[in-house]
């Protein structure tokens, strides 16, 4: 069976922990990058978005000359800052007249019926996932009815946490959905992008995001962990948290956390990873991490990441920009850092891009879920 030849436009780091995913990989035949010029990213490895190892994909900006030799184009969210309609629309109109199929991952808002009605004459197909339509609506009989209470989960749930955005979260997502299907348990994830069942898991609910009460957010988000624990009866469900759990300036607000802490009033993890940006860390510092983690939602961590990206705390400090500027290290020298805090920490600590520590986790979580009563199938 001939596999989908597939274009990726816009790439950056913002699409990698897709082309680190073994089902994304397998699904497709051929995989083509095309990014644009003032990212910094054509002509080398993908692998040069964000510092992991070696991908043996090399980046172009040659859009046109690629579209010809393949089948499908996935149209992506980025990190970097691009615009609907001077980077994504020309080239989305000039791949559906060529003919390709079209997969979207981020919103097209007005344009969305156009692109359908143009796919369809030219005999090609195309999905939208970047519009979540998941409402507060599909949960209100059950609230309304007066039945306000949560409703205790009896499946193991793990949540993977960041102390804000572009601290790998997706990319520990995939890879411990990964790593525990492999261990041959059946598992079930709620991720932090909106587009997720491209993956084949469920995206983090569009209720959320709703101009509704939050205690109904949190009543909503319990009944759908609820749900998909009684359709799909999994042995794990992971519960990854968008954004991060605290604020780090009166500009990064990181929406204060209230999305962490709604989230952990629907539902009760029984195991906790966060992950963390790379700093020289003291023990006091990540013992304050854990008090925080502790005293606002109730948990206990069990492990921490640290990623290799670190913050520019001269650009931040100099231009206070209104998201988290980073600086990407190498690997070799995440080495190092992660046994520098390791001695630290109080809980382990790993790197989510190093296979090898994704299996650590996934033992430690494990183990830990083997000691608990409600733990059946661990």
């Amino acid at each position: 069976m001939n596999k989908e030849s597939v274009l990726i436009y816009p790439y950056d780091s913002h699409f990698t922990p897709l082309l680190r995913d073994k089902g994304f990989v397998d699904h497709y035949g051929n995989i083509q990058l095309s990014s644009l010029p003032g990212w910094g990213l054509c002509g080398k490895d993908a692998s040069y978005a964000d510092g992991g190892g070696f991908l043996g994909l090399t980046v172009s900006q040659e859009f046109e000359q690629l579209l010809s030799g393949i089948d499908t184009v996935i149209f992506a969210e980025a990190d970097n800052s691009y615009t609907l309609d001077k980077n994504i629309y020309p080239k989305l109109l000039s791949a559906v007249e060529a003919g390709k199929n079209i997969i979207t991952l981020l919103p097209l808002n007005e344009k969305l019926e156009e692109i359908q009605g143009k796919c369809e004459k030219k005999g090609s197909y195309f999905i939208n996932y970047g519009e979540n339509n998941l409402n507060h609506t599909d949960f209100l009989n059950d609230l309304s009815s007066g039945q306000k209470e949560i409703i205790d989960c009896t499946t193991p749930i793990l949540a993977v946490v960041g102390i804000a955005e572009n601290t790998h979260k997706f990319q520990m997502q995939l890879d411990l959905k990964s790593t525990f299907e492999s261990m041959g348990y059946k598992v079930s994830v709620v991720g932090t992008r909106s587009y997720c069942e491209f993956l084949g898991f469920h995206s983090f609910p569009g209720f959320m995001k709703e101009l509704i009460s939050e205690s109904d957010k949190i009543l909503c988000y319990n009944r759908y962990i609820k749900q998909i624990e009684s359709t799909e009866e999994p042995d794990l469900i992971i519960v990854a948290v968008p954004g991060g759990f605290m604020r780090y300036n009166n500009k990064i607000t990181n929406d204060f956390g209230i999305t962490a802490y709604e989230i952990f009033q629907a539902v009760v993890p029984d195991a906790v990873v966060v992950s963390l940006f790379h700093e020289k860390y003291t023990a006091e510092y990540l013992d304050g991490i854990m008090k925080s983690v502790k005293y606002k939602f109730g948990l206990d961590i069990d492990a921490l990441n640290i990623t290799n990206r670190q913050i520019d705390w001269v650009e931040m400090t100099n231009s206070k920009p209104s998201s988290v500027n980073t600086l990407t290290l190498n690997q070799d020298f995440m080495q190092n850092s992660i046994e520098e805090c390791g001695v630290l920490s109080s809980v382990p600590v790993f790197n989510a891009l190093d296979k090898g520590d994704t299996v650590k986790i996934a033992n430690l979580i494990v183990d830990k879920l083997s000691e608990t009563e409600m733990a059946v199938n661990f």
